[in-house]
């Protein structure tokens, strides 16, 4: 294997388990000694040296964006509202972001099967405003057509009375704090990417993809993004991404970056699910439900 082909898998499989261990907020507090075992794996195959680490960490990280991403997360982790029913739930997740609505589900939702579909709700809601998640806060909001699609993404989570209530409770500071570094985390993931080259070859793909699938790549990248979000944290995927989308110098459409955010969303439903033990047998056909509607809206509905 060509040393730069394995610089970049080492780098892409380094950012994705950083980026997995940030879903489990019990981890959070050993990101950056984490972080750091990567760094030792990236300097030992000569992928990073002492000498420019730290001024490439400040010049080719995107803080530009990814700190917005940090005060997002630490918003997300204070707690400070209960919520149980769809509106307000979608409203906040609009809002204030999809996993700030989550976790107050968890303290205002007691039944797991609501809140199931009204954690999925908030996902779907989180592509409206301009800071309703990570795809939309790092990527850029998508336009009427995306709030169309989040609204129906909203819609399969939708569930009746009890009518929605907002209680104001005490804030956490320690779990905003690890939310905060699980957000660095995600910066610091695109750029572990960037230095083993795996975001050109991202690039690459995403030019190339269109003349290798030319009926199916729409739904190709949708599916990818999808994965993205569902099996790692959806900060570091659009952080990701976005370093990927710099690249693609070729790419004169924003028809790739538009599905890609949508899959991003939905994919990040799953870890959401998790996060606030909701039950997997209500959730888990309803998020499939939810990727196969961006997949029919990616392949059909984007032009």
């Amino acid at each position: 294997m060509p040393e730069d082909v394995r610089n970049a898998v080492v780098a892409g499989l380094l950012a994705w388990l950083l980026a997995f261990a940030v879903l489990f907020r019990r981890s959070h507090r050993y990101l950056p000694f984490l972080f750091l075992g990567c760094c030792a794996v990236l300097r030992y195959l000569h992928m990073l040296d002492r000498s420019w680490a730290l001024e490439s960490l400040k010049m080719d990280a995107d803080w530009a964006v990814g700190l917005p991403l940090v005060g997002w997360m630490i918003v997300s982790g204070l707690g400070l509202v209960r919520l149980s029913g769809w509106p307000l739930t979608v409203a906040i997740a609009a809002v204030l972001g999809d996993r700030f609505a989550a976790i107050g589900l968890v303290s205002g939702e007691a039944d797991p099967a609501r809140r199931a579909r009204l954690v999925l709700a908030a996902s779907g809601a989180s592509l409206i405003g301009l800071t309703g998640g990570p795809a939309v806060l790092v990527l850029g909001w998508g336009g009427w057509r995306t709030v169309a699609l989040a609204l129906v993404l909203a819609g399969v989570g939708w569930v009746g009375a009890p009518v929605a209530s907002m209680v104001r409770e005490a804030g956490k500071p320690a779990t905003a704090v690890l939310a905060g570094v699980a957000g660095v985390m995600a910066v610091l993931a695109a750029w572990m990417l960037m230095v083993g080259g795996t975001a050109e070859y991202l690039a690459l793909a995403v030019e190339h993809l269109p003349l290798l699938l030319p009926r199916a790549w729409r739904m190709a990248l949708a599916g990818f993004a999808v994965l993205m979000g569902g099996v790692g944290d959806e900060g570091a995927g659009a952080m990701v991404l976005r370093a990927a989308f710099d690249r693609s110098l070729e790419v004169m459409t924003r028809v790739p970056l538009d599905v890609m955010r949508a899959g991003l969303a939905v994919g990040g439903g799953l870890p959401l699910l998790f996060l606030t033990g909701s039950r997997l047998r209500t959730g888990l056909p309803l998020w499939c439900v939810q990727v196969v509607i961006v997949l029919v809206w990616a392949q059909w509905f984007v032009t």
